[in-house]
């Protein structure tokens, strides 16, 4: 066994949009698996490594941190880092220990807890920016309750399976709004989704293996994040301004990897609330047919937004994935979504879909389809007025109560105000500090691929009732002081 690694060196390229870590990661994860490290290698102390890298020690932690999430070290207080067994054998263990209590960690991202706050119903005594549901008012439910006892009137066939694509008359109409959007869609292209959570899902494990990378933005959807994780895939991120993604670094990363998906939220995105302006949609287009690199477009919030801002999908429906749902405009309980696919994957994508869920609720997708001829666009109209209206209200008491230093960005759309504090403040440290306050907030590093967002966090609008919005937003400017 060996116990020293005096002579391990790692060839860094500072000038790469890759993160230092990371390239320490890859560096270190492929000469375990070439076998250049064998098991039971000691590798330098985090401080050593650091000084001979010329690099902050928290870079090191962290690539060490990721190696043994991946089960490639092993750490242990006294012994340092070390190499550990790929045998893939198993350890000794008594029989009165279940096997599955010795498998190794399942890699669910840095903050597993993060998907659980957003679907949590209760909060407690805290005035929670927390969710991004829809507001209690304008309520759908008087028009969606009259659609779903119209919709169950037969009630042998609202209770079948259904067809795995989805219900026709649903993804007729479907297809028609996107046409409206300037979309070249057929029903055929429609697949009707179990939230389009379940559409992530589908495209992470149908167009990538584990190992492979993907380009990411940052920050952008935990839930897409964990998804990536859970599915072995290797998010490159790429940086977010007040115009978008930064299409420039995603070029500069297609010169020289081969990425299987690019990741992105063009429209209200989530969760700067930023849109991605008309010459970076149309460059990133020319890019993903140039390099032959699918473009998957969440746009759960299109709806909400500039209509002047058409969906990528408006732009190229050969190299577009397109994910989208009603839990933004109607209610998150109804779990229906739709992705609109290239021929060329749809297949692949409902054959995957079958063998998750064989169809999604027919019941459901009845309902919601009446609700669309039958007052989902004067509800869409009213949530509009009403995310104005609440955006307004936060800015104004952050004006009032927040201290100098902590911002959020003017612009944007949608359910979510970005925050920033001064570079001195952690956003967790602020957050422990308000939720003694008798208020919360979901803080900027969940929302980070990589390493990020330690000085921001994200304040969704909508949860709160309007009463409480000026108070809530005090809470947090009297934590900040």
């Amino acid at each position: 066994m060996r116990t020293g690694s005096s002579e391990l060196a790692l060839d860094l390229d500072r000038g790469s949009i890759v993160p230092i870590y990371r390239q320490i990661y890859e560096r270190l994860r492929e000469q375990i698996l070439a076998g250049a490290l064998p098991e039971g290698t000691r590798l330098p102390p985090e401080r050593t490594f650091a000084e001979r890298l010329d690099v902050n020690r928290s870079t090191v932690v962290h690539a060490y941190r990721d190696l043994a999430a991946d089960g490639l070290i092993s750490q242990r207080v006294g012994s340092g880092s070390r190499v550990a067994s790929l045998d893939g054998g198993r350890p000794d263990r008594s029989p009165a220990v279940p096997w599955w209590v010795t498998l190794p960690p399942w890699r669910v991202g840095q903050f597993p807890a993060v998907l659980g706050e957003l679907a949590a119903s209760e909060h407690g005594d805290l005035i929670a920016f927390v969710q991004g549901v829809p507001p209690a008012d304008p309520s759908p439910l008087a028009d969606l309750s009259r659609s779903f006892a119209r919709a169950g009137g037969d009630v042998r066939f609202v209770l079948t399976y259904g067809d795995s694509e989805g219900f026709a008359p649903l993804r007729e109409a479907i297809a028609a709004r996107m046409r409206a959007r300037g979309c070249n869609v057929d029903m055929r292209d429609v697949l009707v989704l179990t939230g389009s959570t379940q559409g992530i899902t589908l495209v992470a494990q149908s167009l990538a293996e584990p190992g492979d990378e993907i380009v990411v933005e940052a920050p952008t959807y935990p839930g897409a994040l964990q998804i990536f994780q859970i599915a072995g895939l290797r998010a490159i991120p790429v940086p977010v301004d007040e115009d978008g993604m930064r299409v420039d670094h995603v070029e500069a990363i297609l010169r020289t990897r081969r990425p299987r998906f690019i990741y992105t939220m063009p429209s209200i995105h989530n969760p700067t609330g930023v849109t991605m302006n008309a010459d970076r949609r149309d460059r990133l287009i020319t890019l993903a047919k140039r390099y032959g690199v699918p473009l998957v477009e969440d746009d759960p919030y299109g709806e909400l937004g500039d209509p002047h801002a058409p969906p990528l999908l408006a732009h190229d429906a050969e190299y577009v994935i397109y994910l989208s749902s009603f839990s933004k405009t109607i209610a998150p309980s109804l779990r229906l979504g739709w992705l609109v696919a290239p021929r060329t994957i749809y297949e692949r994508l409902l054959l995957r879909k079958q063998s998750y869920d064989m169809a999604t609720s027919m019941y459901m997708q009845a309902g919601v389809r009446d609700y669309l001829e039958s007052g989902y666009d004067a509800h869409v109209t009213a949530l509009r007025g009403e995310l104005r209206e609440r955006r307004a209200l936060v800015h104004a008491a952050i004006e009032r109560y927040w201290p100098a230093g902590m911002r959020v960005a003017q612009g944007g759309d949608g359910y979510y105000l970005w925050a920033t504090v001064p570079r001195e403040t952690r956003a967790r440290v602020l957050l422990a500090n308000a939720e003694r306050r008798g208020a919360s907030f979901l803080f900027g590093e969940a929302f980070y691929p990589q390493s990020g967002g330690d000085h921001n966090f994200r304040l969704a609008l909508t949860p709160v009732p309007r009463d409480a919005i000026e108070e809530g937003i005090r809470r947090i400017g009297e934590a900040a002081r």
